[in-house]
Order: structure tokens, then sequence, then C-alpha cells
């Protein structure tokens, strides 16, 4: 590569209109220089740009379904950052909380504190990504579901607009049970299945379990 990693070229690759892919695989291009920035010993080059990068980094691991790849690029990022750097600890704890299938806590995390400047765009896709993701697995998994168990999934407020939003995505409401009737049409549920994840089987299982 030519120019040195720097926070304009993470912030040109994040606002391109590339794929999640196509994402994942330019950040990925970018590791080996990033690894020449720190030694054992502590970080040689600048700390707010290996900051952005292995958090962006990793964010484009999860919206492409590489969780275990995401939680072994965490062995990788500089124990300095780790120690040191909140919003690579608030990273990992998305992390953490995605592989235990912590929908609210998931949520609350991505969206309890403000993300620095390229960082917060990814941020957004991994939101975007997660809520869609849930609304297509719950849709599958459940025949009905208590209001409140799907705005805990789906990272919404339990009120009246959340009958207005489920309903308008293809769910039916039982009023007088008050509860949702999951249904997503099959070509929606089946988009975005091009690139299988290497734990996609075990991350439904998961869904289905809680």
């Amino acid at each position: 590569m030519g120019a040195p990693l720097s926070l304009e070229q993470l912030q040109q690759a994040l606002t391109e209109n590339l794929s999640n892919d196509a994402l994942y695989d330019l950040l990925s291009s970018y590791e080996d220089e990033a690894c020449q920035q720190f030694t054992p010993a502590g970080i040689t080059g600048d700390a707010t740009v290996l900051t952005a990068y292995y958090s962006s980094f990793l964010f484009s691991h999860l919206i492409i379904d590489e969780i275990q790849e995401a939680r072994a690029l965490t062995q990788r990022i500089p124990s300095t950052l780790i120690q040191n750097e909140p919003v690579i600890q608030h990273s990992i704890a998305i992390l953490r909380s995605i592989y235990q299938n912590k929908f609210s806590e998931t949520f609350a995390l991505l969206r309890g504190q403000p993300w620095p400047k390229p960082v917060d765009i990814v941020v957004e896709r991994v939101d975007a990504y997660y809520t869609e993701k849930s609304f297509r697995n719950i849709s599958r998994i459940y025949e009905s579901i208590r209001p409140e168990v799907a705005a805990e999934y789906l990272g919404l407020q339990n009120n009246a607009e959340l009958t207005d939003i489920l309903v308008k995505r293809g769910w039916d409401w039982d009023a007088e049970k008050e509860l949702f009737r999951p249904h997503v049409p099959d070509e929606l549920v089946n988009a975005g299945k091009a690139r299988p994840p290497l734990d996609q089987i075990s991350r439904t299982v998961g869904l289905a379990s809680v």
C-alpha cells in the first residue's frame, strides 16, 4: 500500500457504497499495515488510527456473520488498545453480547454511547444489520410472540409504535390475546444467503434456544 493507514483512508473506505463482504475484504487488506504500527512492547503508530481501524474491522466481521473470526481478531488487537481504549472495549463487548445472544444488550451498547468518526458509520451498519437479522430469525422461528419479547429482540420500545412497525412488516396482531403472529415473505427470509457464515447453524440454534 502507498500512503500510511489514516483516518481519512478509513473514512473513505467506510463511506464507499460497498457490500458487506466487499467492506470486510477491503478492511482485511489493511491489517498487515496495521500490524506494523505496534510491537509487543507497545504502540509505535497512531493509537487513534489503530483504534478506529480495529473497531471498524471487528464490526465488518459482524455484518457478514463471521463471529468466530471476529473472536479470533480480538487476539490480534494490541493489548494496549484493549486495556486503554473505550471504543475497543465497547466493540468487544458488542461482539460478546452477539455471541451470547443478548439482544437488548447488543442494541443498548450500539446506541448507548457516541462513536467517534469514522467508526460511527460502520456502527450504523451493524445496528441495521442485526435489527433486520433478528426480525427475519424470529419471523421464521416463532408462531406467536409477546410484544415485550419482540421489542427486546428487535431493540425497539414496547409501545403503540411497535405494533404499527411490525404490522407494516407483515406480522399480524392478535388484539384479543395480545400476541404478534410473525410472518415474513419467503423472498425476504431467503435474502442475503450468498455467503454462508462459518457458524450459521449454531447461531440459529442459539436463537431458538433463548
